[in-house]
Protein backbone atom coordinates (compact mmCIF):
# COMPACT_ATOMS: atom_id res chain seq x y z
CA UNK A 1 0.00 0.00 0.00
CA UNK A 2 2.24 2.43 1.15
CA UNK A 3 5.56 1.40 -2.02
CA UNK A 4 1.77 1.87 -4.16
CA UNK A 5 1.76 5.59 -2.65
CA UNK A 6 5.08 6.53 -3.54
CA UNK A 7 5.38 5.48 -6.39
CA UNK A 8 2.17 7.84 -7.20
CA UNK A 9 3.58 10.97 -5.24
CA UNK A 10 7.03 10.11 -7.49
CA UNK A 11 5.09 9.96 -10.90
CA UNK A 12 2.83 13.69 -10.56
CA UNK A 13 6.10 15.26 -9.12
CA UNK A 14 7.88 13.90 -12.33
CA UNK A 15 5.00 15.21 -14.06
CA UNK A 16 4.97 18.23 -12.66
CA UNK A 17 8.58 18.85 -12.53
CA UNK A 18 8.80 18.30 -15.83
CA UNK A 19 5.84 20.35 -17.18
CA UNK A 20 7.13 23.58 -15.67
CA UNK A 21 4.64 25.18 -12.72
CA UNK A 22 1.49 27.18 -14.73
CA UNK A 23 2.86 30.74 -13.56
CA UNK A 24 6.04 30.25 -13.17
CA UNK A 25 9.17 32.33 -14.93
CA UNK A 26 11.14 30.21 -17.48
CA UNK A 27 14.08 31.54 -19.41
CA UNK A 28 13.10 33.52 -23.05
CA UNK A 29 14.38 33.60 -26.17
CA UNK A 30 15.78 37.07 -26.94
CA UNK A 31 15.66 36.21 -30.66
CA UNK A 32 11.52 35.96 -30.44
CA UNK A 33 9.48 38.36 -32.00
CA UNK A 34 7.61 39.54 -28.99
CA UNK A 35 10.33 39.33 -26.90
CA UNK A 36 11.94 41.91 -28.65
CA UNK A 37 9.00 44.01 -29.38
CA UNK A 38 8.62 44.31 -25.45
CA UNK A 39 12.23 45.21 -24.74
CA UNK A 40 11.93 48.30 -27.33
CA UNK A 41 8.55 49.18 -25.72
CA UNK A 42 10.47 48.83 -22.22
CA UNK A 43 13.84 51.14 -23.33
CA UNK A 44 10.94 53.81 -25.30
CA UNK A 45 9.18 53.94 -21.79
CA UNK A 46 12.68 54.42 -20.10
CA UNK A 47 13.96 57.11 -22.44
CA UNK A 48 10.50 59.49 -22.07
CA UNK A 49 10.49 58.90 -18.17
CA UNK A 50 14.24 59.89 -17.99
CA UNK A 51 15.37 63.32 -16.96
CA UNK A 52 18.64 62.04 -19.01
CA UNK A 53 20.01 64.39 -21.86
CA UNK A 54 20.79 61.38 -24.50
CA UNK A 55 18.97 58.57 -24.53
CA UNK A 56 20.20 55.33 -23.36
CA UNK A 57 20.04 51.75 -25.91
CA UNK A 58 20.53 48.52 -24.62
CA UNK A 59 24.06 47.67 -24.29
CA UNK A 60 24.09 44.35 -23.22
CA UNK A 61 21.18 41.50 -22.60
CA UNK A 62 22.18 39.44 -19.64
CA UNK A 63 18.99 37.26 -19.28
CA UNK A 64 15.40 37.48 -20.60
CA UNK A 65 12.88 35.30 -18.90
CA UNK A 66 8.94 35.35 -19.45
CA UNK A 67 5.82 34.26 -17.64
CA UNK A 68 2.37 33.30 -17.95
CA UNK A 69 -0.30 35.43 -16.90
CA UNK A 70 -3.15 37.04 -18.40
CA UNK A 71 -1.03 37.46 -21.04
CA UNK A 72 2.64 37.72 -20.50
CA UNK A 73 5.32 39.11 -18.43
CA UNK A 74 8.85 39.63 -20.07
CA UNK A 75 11.52 40.15 -17.54
CA UNK A 76 14.62 41.47 -18.78
CA UNK A 77 18.11 42.22 -17.06
CA UNK A 78 19.68 44.59 -19.43
CA UNK A 79 22.80 47.02 -19.33
CA UNK A 80 21.80 50.53 -20.44
CA UNK A 81 24.81 52.54 -21.61
CA UNK A 82 24.18 56.35 -23.38
CA UNK A 83 23.32 56.59 -27.63
CA UNK A 84 24.87 59.75 -29.66
CA UNK A 85 21.11 61.32 -29.80
CA UNK A 86 19.18 63.68 -27.04
CA UNK A 87 16.26 62.13 -25.80
CA UNK A 88 13.14 63.43 -27.09
CA UNK A 89 14.41 63.39 -30.36
CA UNK A 90 12.49 60.79 -33.43
CA UNK A 91 15.89 59.24 -34.74
CA UNK A 92 18.32 56.60 -34.89
CA UNK A 93 20.60 56.57 -32.51
CA UNK A 94 24.47 54.90 -32.64
CA UNK A 95 25.83 53.83 -29.88
CA UNK A 96 28.27 56.14 -28.19
CA UNK A 97 31.90 56.49 -29.35
CA UNK A 98 33.11 57.32 -25.92
CA UNK A 99 31.41 54.98 -23.27
CA UNK A 100 33.32 56.22 -20.03
CA UNK A 101 31.08 59.32 -20.38
CA UNK A 102 28.23 58.03 -19.09
CA UNK A 103 27.91 55.08 -16.94
CA UNK A 104 26.37 52.23 -17.85
CA UNK A 105 23.54 51.20 -15.52
CA UNK A 106 22.41 47.74 -15.32
CA UNK A 107 18.43 47.36 -14.86
CA UNK A 108 15.89 45.13 -14.05
CA UNK A 109 12.36 46.12 -16.52
CA UNK A 110 9.58 43.93 -16.56
CA UNK A 111 6.45 44.18 -19.51
CA UNK A 112 3.42 42.98 -19.81
CA UNK A 113 2.06 42.28 -22.91
CA UNK A 114 -1.68 40.93 -24.13
CA UNK A 115 -0.79 40.94 -27.50
CA UNK A 116 -4.98 40.14 -28.61
CA UNK A 117 -5.40 43.67 -27.29
CA UNK A 118 -2.11 45.06 -28.56
CA UNK A 119 -1.65 45.99 -24.92
CA UNK A 120 2.00 46.57 -23.63
CA UNK A 121 3.10 48.02 -19.71
CA UNK A 122 5.97 48.46 -18.20
CA UNK A 123 5.12 47.15 -14.55
CA UNK A 124 9.04 47.20 -13.29
CA UNK A 125 11.44 48.98 -13.55
CA UNK A 126 14.47 48.64 -11.13
CA UNK A 127 17.60 51.11 -12.75
CA UNK A 128 21.21 51.18 -10.78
Amino acid sequence: MYLKMIVLFLAVSLAVTSAGIPGGVADADINNADVQKALRFAVAQYNKQSNEAFVRKVTRVIRVQQQVVSGMNYIFNVKLGIANCKNGVKTVCASPKKPQVAPVIQCKITVWSQPWLNFLSVTENTCL
